[in-house]
């Protein structure tokens, strides 16, 4: 048996009536996905605030 090392989908703040959802499962991919997990982690820990 082979260790999880990520877990299999992360929940970010949705959009308006929209949930999002990042999955590792190997489905269909994005080039913005990258901009949505930047905008939760700086929700979640206030990078920009901290640099301002």
């Amino acid at each position: 048996m082979q260790p999880e090392c990520i877990r299999p989908q992360l929940c970010f703040e949705g959009l308006g009536r929209r949930s999002v959802v990042g999955r590792f499962d190997g489905g269909r991919l994005t080039t913005d996905g990258g901009v949505l997990l930047l905008r939760e982690v700086d929700r979640r820990f206030r990078v920009t605030e901290r640099l301002a």
